[in-house]
């Protein structure tokens, strides 16, 4: 029962350099190409040829810089790393070690580019009032992307309620207002002294010391009936002790907010870890198979509290990832077993910090890198190809991708030059938020402007406006092997002849589940000191607020700090002093039929009114100096131009709909990881898969997802074995 992280594996030995189409330049197929281009004699072996659509790399983690408005990074939503990525950073350190910037550059090694978080938060509406539940972790032991051990799920347990008992033997101090809830053994008698002797909370203390010694001896246990005894006798004390604190604690946890925080988190904790355990879900296999059931659902199951499953901890968890059916917030689901499987190796895995914060824009700090050192290792990019078909056949009883199908939506100057992508801002490579215009055939360049057309969009119309050449790949001539990196839920658009072949091609494209997501950024000229931000303190690490409660804009981070990796005027007293990304589900109307460039028009209006709603209503509890009263914001504190006034000032700000089919966020809905297929399972010979929709193991969307997915189809055009992420112990 360990996990499998990453495999020995053996060379196959290739004497032919095979061509190799990627489709596509977001996480997964750039970490394709990085690992195979890693090889000292890659150029033996393969003819790698990226083909992006518009002007950028990213996918849904590209970003841009507004270089008609100070350098402003723009983002798809808010983009935090955290520290149990362990293939994402140790695939971003060798970046950086490779590309050796000089030292005197921004941005120059990975420390530099990514940097330690110690401090969260949720946030929760307790009895008709908002307040923030602080979350600190300190620095952690390890390097982050180094020393991802495998462990046991009993293990991992273990650790999970060693946190809980981390400040047990410590003396008790004052509870500090920031005080996080692995304190509540020192201080919980304060908080609750008229309902209970210390003597329970101690002998509560005293079982999960049991609990937790006796986790860590099943690891070792070899005697299954000894096993099993030891077992039931954990699961006893988890059930006594939840028992024991909800009879104590259930009524004035409804009272008052910091029993409330203490109480729930246990729940949550003892709840899962006896459904782990009686639900023998250690056993390989077992955590897949309560995939049919939403992680809600399984945990009131087991006896959570309604007080657990409807709090904080819940809804900032569903909000995290996006796991709202439809984008549909009275619809929370996602499947049991991959959270549960998240939850545990994000516990083991994690190093030095929990959260990690890029020191500029992703596409500046991940996707900028990454272009240049493969670049310079002598990869091709082919941007402004846009994907239209990739055709299959079925041939001598094999199913083939015989063609793929593209446009070029521009021409450059100069006819066989390339484009080069990158623009400097503060002396950083980075990606502008529109195509470099100047590189591009005058005539054509005046037609994108004057007809506000965005190259990237699903339901532009620019090919009725401009001829678009068409390039056709073909098998055998322009390459043997086909790494599809565009996202699911672009599939039944571009692959409806992979569908027609392939009845379980058809059912994981059109069976996963994929939500639309929205970005709101605001750059105000006031500090959250000023805004009236309740937990500030002086020298603090700037907030954020990873979901609070259920609503759409539900998380929040301030990055402030980017004014510096921003073209303001220092000194300038208009210049901003807070920066803040909110993000979350979006819920947009139904598409209609591409092209029509109204639609995403409209959905950006809709978010738009959105963030004027919020604003007005609804971020008081954040910033209260500013947002005093419901239907009252001080619109003078959002950076401007002069001549804009009011509630105008919110059009000088930068919000998303991210409605594109390759933009929407790939959800983990129940039932859906069975649809899911592995990198070489589209059931078409020349034809590999990547993405965080694919059947990788974590099979959640986020930045580890997409670079383990990335490594498994590296490794499979090597011809290497592959593991599945943790196929051992939680699959």
């Amino acid at each position: 029962m360990k996990l499998l992280f990453l495999l020995n594996i053996e060379e196959v030995v290739m004497t032919d350099v095979r061509k190799l189409a990627v489709l596509g330049g977001g996480v997964s197929a750039i970490t394709s190409v990085f690992d195979l281009t890693s090889q000292p004699d890659w150029k033996e072996k393969y003819d790698i040829t990226l083909y992006q659509m518009g002007w950028r790399l990213g996918g849904k983690g590209a970003s841009g810089r507004n270089l008609d408005d100070h350098g402003r990074i723009e983002e798809h939503g808010i983009h935090v790393w955290f520290g149990f990525y362990y293939n994402a950073f140790k695939c971003m350190r060798a970046c950086y070690d490779e590309l050796d910037r000089p030292k005197d550059m921004p941005l120059s090694s990975l420390y530099e580019a990514f940097t330690p978080h110690h401090s969260t938060a949720l946030a929760q509406d307790f009895r008709h009032e908002w307040s923030v539940w602080p979350v600190n972790v300190p620095p952690l032991p390890g390097k982050v992307g180094e020393g991802a051990d495998p462990v046991d799920i009993l293990e991992a347990l273990s650790v999970l309620i060693n946190w809980l008992l981390k400040h047990a033997e410590k003396e008790p101090e004052p509870l500090d207002e920031d005080a996080n809830f692995f304190d509540f053994i020192s201080h919980v008698k304060d908080e609750v002294e008229d309902y209970f002797e210390d003597e329970v909370i101690l002998a509560a203390v005293k079982k999960l010391k049991v609990v937790r010694n006796g986790l860590s001896e099943c690891t070792t246990q070899k005697d299954k009936n000894k096993f099993d005894k030891l077992i039931n006798e954990i699961i006893c004390i988890m059930e006594d002790v939840r028992e024991t604190l909800t009879g104590l604690l259930s009524i004035p946890a409804r009272l008052n907010v910091k029993i409330n925080r203490i109480y729930t988190s246990l729940d949550f904790v003892l709840t899962m870890g006896i459904g782990v355990l009686k639900g023998e879900l250690y056993l390989p296999g077992a955590l897949s198979k309560i995939n049919d059931q939403n992680f809600m659902d399984w945990l009131t199951s087991w006896g959570a509290s309604e007080l657990t499953t409807s709090g904080p901890l819940m809804n900032g968890m569903y909000g995290g990832f996006f796991a709202y059916k439809d984008g549909d917030l009275s619809k929370p689901d996602v499947e049991a077993g991959t959270v549960i499987k998240a939850g545990l190796w994000a516990i083991v895995a994690v190093r030095e910090s929990f959260v990690w914060r890029m020191q500029a824009g992703m596409g500046d700090v991940v996707f900028a890198p990454y272009y240049e050192l493969l670049k310079r290792r002598g990869v091709k990019f082919k941007f402004f190809h846009q994907v239209e078909e990739v055709c299959a056949i079925e041939k001598e009883g094999k199913h083939l991708i015989s063609e793929v199908r593209m446009v070029q939506q521009v021409p450059l100057i100069e006819e066989g030059q390339e484009y080069n992508p990158l623009v400097s801002v503060e002396d950083l490579a980075c990606w502008p938020s529109t195509p470099l215009y100047n590189q591009i055939e005058p005539s054509v360049a005046a037609k994108l402007i004057e007809n506000d057309i965005n190259l990237e969009s699903f339901w532009s119309d620019w090919s009725e406006l401009y001829d678009q050449p068409k390039v056709i790949l073909k098998m055998d001539e322009d390459y043997d092997q086909i790494i599809l990196g565009i996202s699911v839920a672009s599939l039944p658009s571009i692959a409806p002849s992979l569908m027609a072949l392939n009845p379980v091609f058809k059912a994981m494209a059109e069976g996963l589940s994929t939500v639309a997501t929205q970005a709101y950024q605001v750059w105000q000229n006031q500090d959250i000191k000023v805004l009236g931000w309740p937990e500030y303190k002086e020298g603090e690490e700037e907030p954020e607020i990873l979901g609070f409660d259920s609503q759409a804009l539900d998380s929040w981070a301030d990055v402030s700090y980017l004014v510096n990796r921003e073209e303001w005027k220092k000194g300038d007293p208009d210049s901003p002093k807070d920066i803040s990304y909110f993000c979350g589900v979006f819920a947009p109307d139904a598409a209609p039929k591409a092209p029509d460039p109204s639609y995403p028009k409209s959905q950006k209006a809709k978010v738009e009114a959105g963030v004027k709603d919020f604003m007005l209503n609804r971020v008081g509890f954040l910033w209260p100096n500013a947002n005093p009263r419901e239907g009252v914001y001080k619109w003078e504190y959002l950076v401007a131009p002069a001549d804009m006034k009011g509630e105008e000032r919110l059009d000088a700000q930068y919000c998303r709909a991210n409605i594109d089919p390759s933009e929407r966020y790939v959800q983990s809905t129940v039932g859906t990881t069975k649809l899911r297929l592995k990198t070489d399972e589209s059931g078409f010979d020349n034809l590999l898969i990547t993405g965080d929709w694919i059947l990788n193991g974590f099979n959640m969307g986020c930045v580890e997802s997409a670079t383990i997915s990335g490594l498994q189809t590296a490794r499979a055009v090597k011809g290497e074995s592959y593991g599945i992420f943790g196929e051992t112990l939680f699959d």
